[in-house]
């Protein structure tokens, strides 16, 4: 989308160049659209995406910095919602986001949901394939670090708390999830389903590779050591195996 078609060319006579502006100058939005016509223009910025690359720096290099601390509190993001109303500005692909932007649950749902879309997933297996990776090429990573420890899943579970995640679907599970006996039970209860075993038997025949393909292969080797037999063995303990 073309900058121009949102900022009105004004003719100035770049005042602000001369490092002090008449009073009141500022107070003018004719004039602060005048300066973001100019430094655009400066930056070779030529459709609306281009301002998320623009720093602070780039104010203070270009005798902007008065107007974007006095007029916006030192935010790019808030100068361009003042000046380019009728677009819709995405807060996390500028630099940084605003204090406390990610506190607020429903900012944290439109990133989500944009990510989704970028993301192209389709359907809710989809974002067991994802990593942090995902969130970092995608301006996710302050969310993901500082909102959510680090957690695809934690994330997941507030933005689709509807869904039953599956904790040893995704790439990495929680740090310390294979210790509690819940859920270890919930992974051999959803593991014997998908193999259709029908008794503590049937057991006998699960391999190494089966458990490594289903999400298992931490469980095995961090809580088993390895033993496929230890592994049988929790199967009885924690689950209802051993009373059929």
């Amino acid at each position: 989308m073309n900058m121009s078609s949102h900022l009105s060319a004004i003719e100035s006579d770049h005042v602000w160049l001369d490092g002090r502006v008449p009073n009141g100058y500022w107070h003018e939005r004719r004039n602060r659209v005048a300066y973001m016509n100019w430094l655009g223009m400066n930056l070779r910025f030529v459709r609306c995406e281009d301002w998320y690359q623009v720093r602070n720096r780039d104010f203070r290099r270009n005798s902007g910095a008065t107007m974007l601390d006095r007029f916006y509190g030192s935010s790019v993001l808030e100068a361009l919602r003042d000046l380019v109303p009728d677009y819709d500005w995405l807060p996390w692909l500028f630099s940084k986001t605003p204090r406390g932007y990610w506190d607020d649950a429903e900012n944290r749902q439109a990133y989500m949901q944009w990510l989704e879309r970028k993301l192209q997933i389709s359907c809710e297996e989809d974002w067991y394939e994802q990593s942090e990776r995902s969130f970092d090429e995608n301006r996710g990573r302050g969310l993901l670090t500082n909102y959510y420890h680090g957690s695809i899943l934690s994330a997941l579970q507030e933005y689709r708390p509807d869904v039953g995640w599956k904790p040893w679907c995704f790439r990495k599970v929680p740090n310390g999830y294979w210790r509690l006996p819940g859920n270890r039970r919930r992974y051999f209860e959803w593991l014997a389903d998908r193999l259709h075993f029908r008794s503590l038997n049937d057991w006998d025949s699960l391999t190494r590779q089966t458990v490594r393909e289903t999400g298992g292969a931490g469980l095995l080797s961090h809580v088993f050591g390895g033993s496929l037999l230890r592994l049988r063995n929790d199967v009885a303990d924690v689950t209802v195996w051993n009373q059929m």
